[in-house]
């Protein structure tokens, strides 16, 4: 799955399937006259590297991409001294082979494992992300977060897009607020406290209150918009 945050400027649309395991998302950021369209591809090659392999000369990819996903793949470009030749395959090759002459310019640390196999085998990279055309040089950096309750790691890049105008700043006129009406807000919500029990009932609480009390200052208290420098 592909989860895209709604942000003003920002859309995005699926573009790509295939077999439930290769999803495009088209991505576009805008500002004034300054727009940014690039592909996104989330892949995961089940459980070994031929699908894969066998996919990606089949479609049009886009010049404007990045590549992210588990294609479960050994190769000595980012498997580097981790590369076991025993694993090594023929498709292996060939998807190296494709992305290398599709101009993929490779984001992954050769050698830093993704992978740690709970049967004790050989940590490995097969957690990758490259890209190509000019979205290679919004990418900011890439982290891999070993520290997670999965056998793979996580991998987190970082994109410098153009965004539209900055979100609106809510500002409230705090010394025009008719607490009367704050009060009888918070009065008319009838949230009660009594019957808490545990942990799950104290944090739906506290979000409930938190609504509340955003609710009564929106009804309250007059307020204004302006926009971040």
């Amino acid at each position: 799955m592909t989860y895209i945050r709604r942000t003003p400027g920002l859309t995005a649309t699926t573009s790509f399937t295939a077999q439930d395991s290769f999803l495009g998302t088209t991505i576009t950021s805008t500002q004034n006259s300054k727009t940014t369209t690039f592909t996104l591809f989330n892949f995961y090659s089940p459980g070994r590297p031929e699908p894969v392999a066998r996919l990606l000369p089949t479609i049009p990819v886009p010049k404007e991409c990045i590549l992210m996903g588990d294609l479960n793949a050994h190769h000595a470009w980012w498997q580097g001294p981790l590369l076991p030749t025993a694993r090594t395959s023929a498709a292996s090759h060939s998807l190296a082979e494709w992305l290398e002459s599709n101009n993929f310019q490779l984001h992954n640390k050769p050698g830093l494992p993704t992978h740690h196999p709970r049967n004790g085998t050989t940590p490995s990279t097969i957690d990758l992300c490259l890209s190509r055309g000019d979205i290679t040089n919004s990418i900011i950096s890439l982290a891999t977060n070993h520290d997670t309750t999965s056998d793979h790691s996580s991998i987190t890049v970082t994109l410098a897009l153009p965004s539209a105008l900055p979100p609106a700043v809510v500002r409230h006129n705090w010394a025009k607020a008719n607490w009367q009406t704050f009060e009888e807000h918070i009065r008319s919500s009838g949230i009660d406290l009594t019957n808490l029990q545990g942990k799950v009932d104290t944090l739906r609480a506290v979000t409930n209150i938190t609504t509340i009390l955003h609710n009564a200052i929106d009804v309250a208290v007059p307020s204004g918009h302006s926009r971040k420098p």
